[in-house]
């Protein structure tokens, strides 16, 4: 069954955000607040500067240089470029497993396209890959940067584009590391829509990384309210019990996790 690009993208980022959680989890005793200190850390030496194209594609292939022909591609306007040829600069980038450089394809496939929608898959495409890449400061950087362009085009369309103010949320706390700004943003964008399963899970992110753990659990009740059929509501809920001392909901919670997952899988 076909779903629109906004499921999808929701998706997706909800099962990149719940690796970047737990997959660490099961490797350290610190949990998932060592990992975002780490993340923090990490993103807030990331140059604020604007950075070039040129200085994006020599920070990417630092190590490795791409064929002659996708060498010329990228040092030209990708948007400008016939469907096809990107298409085949995709197949490319996907091949050689180069996660920023499929981003920044798929993000000039989307806005080459053109429309409020493409603009707003574009966007997200950028800066939740840039947030994957923080480990390369120039790299995200100019991520993030192009992500932004396209955010604010997408919003000035639009300015209650939910998705694309997702996006914004994500630019302001990982790459800004702004929280009066960010803040802000995430306030007006839950008014907008109190029920948004993206906009409630940044919420989630964000207070658990400043170990506001009693409302952290509040905001884990409202995600299963609104979706009891995810096991990761109930590992999260289950996960901030834990930080909060409380074993009792801290297992309840985990076996409603493992029941639900289990049930899902019939």
């Amino acid at each position: 069954m076909d779903k629109s690009p906004r499921v999808i993208w929701i998706f997706a980022f909800l099962a990149l955000l719940f690796l970047a959680l737990y997959i660490p989890k099961f490797k350290t005793d610190k949990g998932i607040i060592g990992n975002n200190e780490k993340s923090s850390a990490v993103s807030g030496a990331l140059p604020q500067q604007s950075i070039s194209r040129e200085e994006f594609l020599n920070a990417l292939f630092e190590t490795s240089r791409p064929p002659e022909w996708m060498g010329k591609l990228l040092f030209q306007t990708l948007t400008e470029q016939p469907r096809d040829t990107l298409q085949k600069a995709l197949k490319w980038a996907n091949e050689t497993n180069n996660a920023p450089l499929v981003s920044y394809v798929q993000s000039a496939l989307a806005e080459k396209q053109g429309g409020d929608e493409n603009l707003t898959t574009a966007a997200r495409t950028l800066i939740f890959a840039a947030s994957e890449s923080v480990d390369r400061p120039i790299v995200a950087a100019y991520l993030f940067q192009q992500g932004k362009r396209l955010v604010d085009i997408a919003l000035k369309i639009n300015p209650k584009n939910i998705p694309a103010r997702n996006a914004l949320i994500v630019y302001q706390s990982e790459y800004e590391n702004q929280p009066m700004k960010f803040l802000g943003t995430l306030r007006e964008t839950i008014a907008m829509d109190s029920n948004n399963l993206e906009t409630r899970f940044l919420r989630l992110n964000l207070l658990r990384k400043s170990a506001q753990w009693k409302k952290a659990a509040e905001e884990c009740q409202k995600l299963i309210s609104l979706q009891p059929q995810n096991p990761v509501w109930y590992f999260q809920a289950s996960d901030i019990y834990g930080f909060m001392g409380d074993s009792v909901n801290a297992k309840v919670y985990l076996n409603l996790a493992v029941k639900v997952q289990n049930s899902n899988k019939k």
